[in-house]
Protein backbone atom coordinates (compact mmCIF):
# COMPACT_ATOMS: atom_id res chain seq x y z
CA UNK A 1 0.00 0.00 0.00
CA UNK A 2 1.43 3.36 -0.95
CA UNK A 3 1.65 6.16 1.60
CA UNK A 4 -0.06 8.76 -0.58
CA UNK A 5 -3.26 6.90 -1.36
CA UNK A 6 -4.77 6.75 2.15
CA UNK A 7 -4.39 10.50 2.72
CA UNK A 8 -5.91 11.35 -0.66
CA UNK A 9 -8.88 9.09 0.04
CA UNK A 10 -9.37 10.35 3.58
CA UNK A 11 -9.63 13.89 2.30
CA UNK A 12 -12.36 12.78 -0.10
CA UNK A 13 -14.34 11.36 2.81
CA UNK A 14 -14.83 14.84 4.22
CA UNK A 15 -16.03 16.33 0.95
CA UNK A 16 -19.29 16.65 -0.95
CA UNK A 17 -19.59 12.92 -1.61
CA UNK A 18 -20.61 12.32 2.02
CA UNK A 19 -22.91 15.33 2.27
CA UNK A 20 -24.71 14.23 -0.91
CA UNK A 21 -25.99 11.12 0.93
CA UNK A 22 -28.31 12.59 3.58
CA UNK A 23 -30.23 9.35 4.05
CA UNK A 24 -27.17 7.64 5.52
CA UNK A 25 -26.07 8.27 9.07
CA UNK A 26 -22.58 9.75 9.40
CA UNK A 27 -20.00 8.81 12.00
CA UNK A 28 -17.44 11.57 12.39
CA UNK A 29 -13.85 10.46 12.84
CA UNK A 30 -11.09 12.93 13.66
CA UNK A 31 -7.37 12.26 13.15
CA UNK A 32 -5.38 15.02 14.82
CA UNK A 33 -2.05 15.76 13.12
CA UNK A 34 1.04 17.91 13.68
CA UNK A 35 4.38 18.42 11.93
CA UNK A 36 6.30 15.15 12.18
CA UNK A 37 3.31 12.78 12.52
CA UNK A 38 3.48 9.19 11.24
CA UNK A 39 1.98 9.22 7.74
CA UNK A 40 1.82 5.42 7.49
CA UNK A 41 -0.25 5.02 10.66
CA UNK A 42 -2.61 7.88 9.81
CA UNK A 43 -2.96 6.57 6.27
CA UNK A 44 -3.86 3.08 7.46
CA UNK A 45 -6.58 4.48 9.70
CA UNK A 46 -8.08 6.51 6.87
CA UNK A 47 -7.73 3.66 4.35
CA UNK A 48 -9.48 1.16 6.63
CA UNK A 49 -12.45 3.47 7.17
CA UNK A 50 -12.64 4.36 3.49
CA UNK A 51 -12.61 0.65 2.60
CA UNK A 52 -15.43 0.03 5.07
CA UNK A 53 -17.45 2.73 3.29
CA UNK A 54 -16.81 1.06 -0.07
CA UNK A 55 -17.76 -2.39 1.19
CA UNK A 56 -21.00 -1.08 2.68
CA UNK A 57 -21.89 0.68 -0.58
CA UNK A 58 -21.57 -2.67 -2.37
CA UNK A 59 -24.18 -4.22 -0.07
CA UNK A 60 -27.89 -3.51 -0.04
CA UNK A 61 -27.77 -2.67 3.64
CA UNK A 62 -25.70 0.42 4.41
CA UNK A 63 -25.36 1.20 8.13
CA UNK A 64 -23.61 4.55 7.95
CA UNK A 65 -20.74 6.46 6.39
CA UNK A 66 -17.46 7.22 8.12
CA UNK A 67 -16.47 10.81 7.54
CA UNK A 68 -12.78 11.34 8.27
CA UNK A 69 -11.48 14.78 9.23
CA UNK A 70 -7.74 15.49 9.28
CA UNK A 71 -7.36 18.17 11.95
CA UNK A 72 -4.48 20.39 13.06
CA UNK A 73 -4.15 23.41 15.33
CA UNK A 74 -4.04 26.00 12.52
CA UNK A 75 -5.29 24.02 9.53
CA UNK A 76 -3.56 24.02 6.16
CA UNK A 77 -0.45 22.04 5.26
CA UNK A 78 1.13 19.71 7.83
CA UNK A 79 4.36 17.80 7.13
CA UNK A 80 4.72 14.18 8.18
CA UNK A 81 7.88 12.51 9.49
CA UNK A 82 8.91 11.57 5.93
CA UNK A 83 8.65 15.21 4.75
CA UNK A 84 5.47 14.69 2.72
CA UNK A 85 2.65 17.15 3.31
CA UNK A 86 -1.10 16.72 3.76
CA UNK A 87 -3.88 19.26 3.94
CA UNK A 88 -5.73 19.60 7.25
CA UNK A 89 -8.63 21.62 8.52
CA UNK A 90 -8.67 23.79 11.65
CA UNK A 91 -11.05 22.80 14.41
CA UNK A 92 -14.00 25.01 15.20
CA UNK A 93 -15.99 23.47 18.02
CA UNK A 94 -18.94 25.75 17.28
CA UNK A 95 -19.43 24.07 13.91
CA UNK A 96 -19.44 20.47 15.13
CA UNK A 97 -21.34 19.04 18.11
CA UNK A 98 -19.00 16.11 18.61
CA UNK A 99 -16.71 13.50 17.10
CA UNK A 100 -17.59 9.85 17.46
CA UNK A 101 -13.94 8.82 17.62
CA UNK A 102 -10.75 10.87 17.89
CA UNK A 103 -7.42 9.32 16.88
CA UNK A 104 -4.19 11.00 18.02
CA UNK A 105 -1.33 10.13 15.70
CA UNK A 106 2.15 9.30 16.92
CA UNK A 107 5.37 10.33 15.23
CA UNK A 108 8.81 11.86 15.55
CA UNK A 109 7.34 15.35 15.97
CA UNK A 110 5.76 14.67 19.36
CA UNK A 111 8.37 16.73 21.27
CA UNK A 112 7.73 19.79 19.09
CA UNK A 113 3.98 19.34 19.40
CA UNK A 114 4.30 19.23 23.19
CA UNK A 115 5.89 22.68 23.15
CA UNK A 116 3.04 24.11 21.06
CA UNK A 117 0.45 25.54 23.47
CA UNK A 118 -2.08 25.93 20.65
CA UNK A 119 -1.80 22.23 19.79
CA UNK A 120 -2.16 21.09 23.42
CA UNK A 121 -5.23 23.32 23.79
CA UNK A 122 -6.62 21.82 20.57
CA UNK A 123 -6.34 18.34 22.11
CA UNK A 124 -8.19 19.48 25.22
CA UNK A 125 -11.05 20.90 23.18
CA UNK A 126 -11.19 17.87 20.88
CA UNK A 127 -11.20 15.48 23.83
CA UNK A 128 -14.16 17.27 25.40
CA UNK A 129 -16.07 16.90 22.12
CA UNK A 130 -15.18 13.24 21.43
CA UNK A 131 -17.06 10.14 22.56
CA UNK A 132 -14.01 7.90 22.16
CA UNK A 133 -10.29 8.77 22.18
CA UNK A 134 -7.56 6.46 20.89
CA UNK A 135 -3.84 7.26 20.81
CA UNK A 136 -1.57 5.60 18.26
CA UNK A 137 2.06 4.94 19.16
CA UNK A 138 3.58 7.74 21.23
CA UNK A 139 0.48 9.85 20.69
CA UNK A 140 -0.45 8.97 24.28
CA UNK A 141 2.25 11.43 25.41
CA UNK A 142 0.31 14.25 23.78
CA UNK A 143 -2.90 13.18 25.52
CA UNK A 144 -1.11 13.19 28.87
CA UNK A 145 0.18 16.71 28.24
CA UNK A 146 -3.39 17.81 27.54
CA UNK A 147 -4.61 16.26 30.79
CA UNK A 148 -6.43 13.41 29.06
CA UNK A 149 -5.95 9.91 30.43
CA UNK A 150 -4.79 7.30 27.91
CA UNK A 151 -7.84 5.19 27.12
CA UNK A 152 -6.20 2.01 25.90
CA UNK A 153 -3.12 0.11 26.95
CA UNK A 154 -1.66 -0.85 23.63
CA UNK A 155 1.59 -2.76 23.23
CA UNK A 156 2.07 -3.54 19.55
CA UNK A 157 5.57 -2.89 18.30
CA UNK A 158 4.83 -0.72 15.27
CA UNK A 159 2.56 2.29 14.90
CA UNK A 160 1.19 0.82 11.66
CA UNK A 161 0.15 -2.42 13.41
CA UNK A 162 -1.47 -0.41 16.18
CA UNK A 163 -3.34 1.76 13.68
CA UNK A 164 -4.60 -1.31 11.83
CA UNK A 165 -5.80 -3.12 14.94
CA UNK A 166 -7.44 0.04 16.33
CA UNK A 167 -9.34 0.59 13.09
CA UNK A 168 -10.40 -3.07 12.84
CA UNK A 169 -11.56 -3.05 16.46
CA UNK A 170 -13.67 0.02 15.73
CA UNK A 171 -15.13 -1.58 12.59
CA UNK A 172 -15.95 -4.81 14.37
CA UNK A 173 -17.74 -2.89 17.12
CA UNK A 174 -19.69 -0.72 14.64
CA UNK A 175 -20.34 -3.10 11.74
CA UNK A 176 -19.55 -6.62 12.90
CA UNK A 177 -16.82 -9.18 12.36
CA UNK A 178 -17.61 -9.85 8.70
CA UNK A 179 -16.99 -6.28 7.52
CA UNK A 180 -13.89 -6.01 9.71
CA UNK A 181 -12.51 -9.24 8.22
CA UNK A 182 -13.19 -8.05 4.66
CA UNK A 183 -11.43 -4.75 5.37
CA UNK A 184 -8.43 -6.63 6.78
CA UNK A 185 -8.36 -8.82 3.64
CA UNK A 186 -8.45 -5.82 1.30
CA UNK A 187 -5.64 -4.15 3.20
CA UNK A 188 -3.57 -7.29 2.88
CA UNK A 189 -3.59 -8.02 6.60
CA UNK A 190 -3.14 -11.53 7.90
CA UNK A 191 -4.73 -10.57 11.21
CA UNK A 192 -7.10 -13.28 12.39
CA UNK A 193 -9.88 -11.02 13.56
CA UNK A 194 -12.30 -13.91 13.90
CA UNK A 195 -10.78 -14.53 17.31
CA UNK A 196 -12.51 -12.34 19.86
CA UNK A 197 -9.48 -12.11 22.12
CA UNK A 198 -7.22 -10.75 19.38
CA UNK A 199 -9.38 -7.72 18.75
CA UNK A 200 -10.41 -7.12 22.31
CA UNK A 201 -6.78 -7.11 23.44
CA UNK A 202 -6.58 -3.50 22.27
CA UNK A 203 -9.46 -2.52 24.54
CA UNK A 204 -8.87 -4.35 27.81
CA UNK A 205 -10.36 -1.67 30.01
CA UNK A 206 -14.08 -2.28 30.33
CA UNK A 207 -16.54 0.55 30.75
CA UNK A 208 -17.01 -0.40 34.37
CA UNK A 209 -13.26 -0.37 34.99
CA UNK A 210 -13.00 3.07 33.43
CA UNK A 211 -15.87 4.42 35.52
CA UNK A 212 -14.42 2.88 38.69
CA UNK A 213 -11.06 4.46 37.85
CA UNK A 214 -12.75 7.83 37.48
CA UNK A 215 -14.50 7.33 40.83
CA UNK A 216 -11.12 6.68 42.46
CA UNK A 217 -9.74 9.80 40.78
CA UNK A 218 -12.64 11.87 42.16
CA UNK A 219 -12.00 10.51 45.67
CA UNK A 220 -8.27 11.22 45.45
CA UNK A 221 -8.81 14.76 44.18
CA UNK A 222 -12.02 15.76 45.94
CA UNK A 223 -10.21 18.40 48.02
CA UNK A 224 -9.22 20.21 44.82
CA UNK A 225 -11.49 22.47 42.74
CA UNK A 226 -12.25 19.72 40.23
CA UNK A 227 -15.31 19.51 37.99
CA UNK A 228 -17.31 16.76 36.31
CA UNK A 229 -15.81 17.91 32.99
CA UNK A 230 -12.35 17.18 34.45
CA UNK A 231 -13.44 13.69 35.51
CA UNK A 232 -14.92 12.96 32.09
CA UNK A 233 -11.74 14.15 30.39
CA UNK A 234 -9.58 11.92 32.59
CA UNK A 235 -11.77 8.99 31.51
CA UNK A 236 -11.42 9.89 27.81
CA UNK A 237 -15.21 10.23 27.48
CA UNK A 238 -17.55 12.97 26.46
CA UNK A 239 -19.34 14.57 29.39
CA UNK A 240 -22.66 13.17 28.16
CA UNK A 241 -21.42 9.57 28.00
CA UNK A 242 -19.54 9.92 31.27
CA UNK A 243 -22.65 11.09 33.16
CA UNK A 244 -24.74 8.26 31.71
CA UNK A 245 -22.20 5.48 32.34
CA UNK A 246 -21.24 6.73 35.81
CA UNK A 247 -24.87 6.74 36.98
CA UNK A 248 -25.40 3.29 35.46
CA UNK A 249 -22.31 1.69 37.03
CA UNK A 250 -22.03 3.53 40.38
CA UNK A 251 -25.71 4.21 41.04
CA UNK A 252 -25.43 7.95 41.68
CA UNK A 253 -24.36 10.93 39.59
CA UNK A 254 -20.70 12.06 39.54
CA UNK A 255 -21.68 15.25 41.37
CA UNK A 256 -23.37 13.28 44.14
CA UNK A 257 -20.29 11.05 44.34
CA UNK A 258 -18.01 14.09 44.58
CA UNK A 259 -20.09 15.60 47.39
CA UNK A 260 -20.03 12.31 49.28
CA UNK A 261 -16.25 12.07 48.88
CA UNK A 262 -15.92 15.60 50.26
CA UNK A 263 -18.29 14.74 53.09
CA UNK A 264 -16.21 11.66 53.98
CA UNK A 265 -13.03 13.75 54.00
CA UNK A 266 -14.73 16.35 56.20
CA UNK A 267 -15.78 13.68 58.68
CA UNK A 268 -12.21 12.40 58.92
CA UNK A 269 -10.87 15.91 59.53
CA UNK A 270 -13.53 16.66 62.16
CA UNK A 271 -12.60 13.46 64.00
CA UNK A 272 -8.83 13.74 63.74
CA UNK A 273 -8.15 17.51 64.05
CA UNK A 274 -9.22 20.56 66.02
CA UNK A 275 -9.33 22.76 62.94
CA UNK A 276 -12.21 25.24 62.75
CA UNK A 277 -15.13 24.31 60.50
CA UNK A 278 -14.34 27.04 57.94
CA UNK A 279 -10.79 25.75 57.49
CA UNK A 280 -11.94 22.15 57.22
CA UNK A 281 -14.47 23.18 54.58
CA UNK A 282 -11.72 24.74 52.47
CA UNK A 283 -9.48 21.69 52.89
CA UNK A 284 -12.33 19.44 51.76
CA UNK A 285 -13.05 21.49 48.64
CA UNK A 286 -16.31 22.96 49.98
CA UNK A 287 -15.22 26.64 49.93
CA UNK A 288 -16.75 27.76 53.25
CA UNK A 289 -18.28 26.63 56.52
CA UNK A 290 -21.81 27.69 55.57
CA UNK A 291 -21.85 25.37 52.59
CA UNK A 292 -20.39 22.58 54.71
CA UNK A 293 -23.03 23.05 57.38
CA UNK A 294 -25.84 22.88 54.79
CA UNK A 295 -24.41 19.66 53.38
CA UNK A 296 -24.09 18.13 56.86
CA UNK A 297 -27.66 18.97 57.81
CA UNK A 298 -28.96 17.60 54.53
CA UNK A 299 -26.99 14.33 54.64
CA UNK A 300 -26.53 13.69 58.39
CA UNK A 301 -29.23 15.84 60.01
CA UNK A 302 -26.71 17.55 62.30
CA UNK A 303 -24.12 20.31 62.22
CA UNK A 304 -20.38 19.67 61.80
CA UNK A 305 -19.80 20.67 65.44
CA UNK A 306 -22.42 18.21 66.63
CA UNK A 307 -20.84 15.45 64.54
CA UNK A 308 -17.41 16.23 66.03
CA UNK A 309 -18.78 16.12 69.56
CA UNK A 310 -20.66 12.85 69.01
CA UNK A 311 -17.72 11.12 67.34
CA UNK A 312 -15.39 12.03 70.20
CA UNK A 313 -17.90 10.98 72.84
CA UNK A 314 -17.96 7.51 71.30
CA UNK A 315 -14.18 7.14 71.46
Amino acid sequence: MSTSRPVRESAALSGDDVRSQPSRAIKRIGIVLYDGFSLLAAGILAEALHTANELQSEDSKHAFTYRVNLISASGGTVSCSSAMSVWTQPWDGDDVDSLDTLFVAGGSGVARALADDAFVELLRRLSAKSDSIIAIGNGHILLSAAGVQQRDSQSLKHDSDQALMSSLTLLKKDLGSEIAARVAHRLGSSADISLESDLEEMHTATLREKVCASARWITQNCAKPISIVDAARMSSMSERNFLRLFKREIGITPLQYLLRARLDLTCKLLKSTDLPVDKIARRAGLSNGERLSKLFRKELSMSPSEFRAQSRNRE
